[in-house]
């Protein structure tokens, strides 16, 4: 069998590949287990290439094959593919690749293709599921405002979420563990993130300025807090979109923006009462163009441009 796992959801993919690696027998891992990086595609081939000495399955492990750093010389190594046996299991692990590439077209006539993407971090109804999923599998059992108070908290950062609920699993004892408890344990990471995505919003500069520093000054992954901001501005522009063609009722502007919590909607509405729907949808395209240059290696000095560029869409003239 062999595989081409992408995605970012670094924990989805980690979990896929410890079902792979469960299917090895145990006795013979230092056998019939290996990991590659994708400098060292020609041995991995090799490897995957001879039958297990064991008679059962072996686990060949590609790693950070975003494909472009392949040329002629691994497409003509990835001619090999058909020579591999059925019992090897090889899987090429990417975060994502160009499908329009040469070397991604021949890898899929002979690789299924899985893709496991990170949940959006606006899609609070699906990380909710994710973390009752996650807390299932270890017996934990959260009431459902506990649930949701966690889907806020650590947003779609499935690791974390993995690693909280198994510090509550441990509290808990067994227990079903409520609201106030949960709170005490896990700290609500993205408040702050929350706050300067209201200051941006007010065009408050010297408080963007601040709470970007804090945020900063306590190494708040960029990731977290960008993902933050894109959620907030993106729900209000969801809203002001939606109170603007006319749509009235508190219930239907929950479901068509997507907000769990109907009881929200009174709050957003006086949020963007006075916000100009071109300036939200401005906000959320440098949002996200922003997230796209801390994926290129943007670093924390980086933000404070944008930030401030997009604060000052809503400054009061």
């Amino acid at each position: 069998m062999i595989v081409l796992l992408t995605g970012d959801d670094q924990h989805a993919i980690q979990e896929q590949l410890k079902q792979y690696k469960a299917e090895i027998d145990f006795q013979w891992l230092t056998l019939c287990y290996h990991r590659f990086p994708a400098n060292h595609l020609d041995r991995a081939m090799s490897v995957a290439r001879t039958r297990s000495l064991t008679g059962g399955k072996k686990l060949v492990i590609v790693e950070n094959c975003h494909l472009k750093q392949w040329g002629m010389t691994e497409l003509e190594t990835l001619q090999q593919l058909m020579q591999v046996p059925e019992s090897t299991i090889l899987v090429f692990v990417a975060t994502n690749v160009d499908k329009r590439l040469k070397i991604y077209k021949h890898l899929v006539k002979y690789a299924k293709l899985l893709e496991l993407p990170l949940i959006p971090p606006w899609r609070t109804d699906l990380i909710e599921k994710a973390i009752s999923t996650e807390a299932e599998k270890i017996h934990l059992r959260l009431s459902p405002d506990a649930v949701a108070y966690l889907a806020v908290a650590i947003g779609n950062d499935i690791t974390r979420a993995a690693t909280e609920l198994r510090k509550l699993s441990i509290y808990a004892h067994g227990r079903k563990l409520k609201l106030a408890e949960v709170k005490e344990l896990v700290p609500c990471q993205t408040q702050n993130s929350l706050q300067l995505a209201a200051a941006m919003r007010q065009g408050e500069s010297n408080q963007v300025l601040q709470l970007l520093d804090d945020l900063l000054s306590r190494a708040e992954p960029l990731m977290v807090i960008v993902s933050t901001l894109i959620t907030q501005f993106r729900t209000w522009l969801w809203v002001k979109s939606a109170i603007v063609s006319g749509v009235k009722k508190d219930s239907e502007l929950a479901q068509l923006c997507r907000i769990s919590n109907p009881h929200r909607i009174y709050y957003l509405r006086q949020e963007v009462a006075n916000t100009s729907i071109n300036a939200l949808a401005k906000a959320v395209a440098m949002m996200l163009d922003l997230e796209m240059s801390i994926k290129r290696g943007a670093e924390g000095k980086d933000l404070l441009p944008a930030i401030l560029s997009a604060s000052r869409l809503f400054k009061v003239v």
